[in-house]
């Protein structure tokens, strides 16, 4: 089995391959970057370095040549060439390279899912399971790295500010993620497999409450309306194109759009997860 990891050169993609060489030998394992200079660091490490982009679906061909199982973790928006033209190049380069099966990371709830981030996953998944391709997707619930800011402000004795309402996230480290997803890859590709990972589900007033546990810290938890919460962006300076984003994800969440009625994350882990409060220390260093 030879398999190829996309985004190393991000968090996600750096987890799933540390996890990945620990139960495949690494001259098994190819890696996608840019460049042969973003690619030095996993070639010295043994890895067989492979150079495309999302936008470019001819170099991604080749790229994918002697690849049986293409873990592609999806690309950031916001980008020249739209998310889903990227990922449309990525399923059409794995056909055309002879890709048997395809790994992929998606949101949580995929193709339900009316999230502001969720559009470009939707369109995926249905390329997906329309390509032919043995799949597993992996639907990815929330970063706790994600409210980072939000941690250290409050640690720091700032309010902690929130506008998700009382719904609840299923917050989960990164590395968490990158495990359960190596792991999913690397089990048999008998059928197709949709995954929900997620952490244990709780809300932003739970959150506090471990991060006061976990540091001792003394602050006040402010919970406004999604207006309320745009205006202090506002105020706070930040650029019009974040605010939408940033309100847009608080008010999905608010909308219950990360809630899940089951998660997986735990079963292709095979052991639990950090508590909150355990992983709030990782998280703080």
């Amino acid at each position: 089995m030879t398999y190829l990891v996309t985004g190393v050169t991000g968090g996600l993609g750096t987890a799933i391959l540390e996890n990945l060489a620990k139960q495949v030998p690494t001259k098994q394992i190819a890696v996608l970057v840019r460049s042969e200079e973003k690619g030095k660091t996993f070639a010295d490490a043994g890895y067989d370095v492979r150079i495309g982009t999302y936008s470019d679906q001819v170099s991604l061909e080749k790229a994918f040549a002697g690849i049986e199982t293409l873990i592609f973790v999806s690309g950031a928006p916001g980008q020249e060439v739209a998310r889903a033209d990227q990922h449309r190049n990525v399923i059409a380069a794995a056909k055309a390279a002879g890709v048997a099966n395809i790994v992929y990371t998606s949101i949580s709830n995929g193709d339900q899912s009316t999230a502001v981030l969720a559009p470009d996953h939707v369109v995926t998944e249905k390329l997906i399971k329309e390509s032919g391709l043995n799949y597993k997707i992996l639907r990815n619930n929330w970063y706790l790295e994600n409210e980072l800011e939000r941690l250290k402000a409050a640690v720091a004795g700032q309010n902690f500010v929130y506008a998700g309402g009382d719904s609840k996230v299923g917050w989960a480290l990164r590395r968490e993620y990158g495990e359960a997803i190596a792991n999913a890859a690397a089990q048999p590709f008998i059928d197709n497999k949709i995954y929900e990972l997620a952490g244990k589900q709780i809300n932003y007033a739970d959150l506090a409450e471990a991060i006061k546990e976990a540091t001792g810290a003394d602050f006040d938890v402010v919970s406004l309306s999604v207006e309320d919460y745009k205006a202090s962006l506002e105020k706070a300076g930040l650029p019009k194109a974040v605010i939408a984003i940033v309100a847009g994800i608080q008010n999905d969440i608010r909308n219950h759009q990360l809630e899940v009625a089951y998660s997986n994350l735990e079963d292709l882990l095979g052991h639990p997860q950090l508590t909150a409060v355990e992983a709030i220390k990782e998280v703080l260093g």
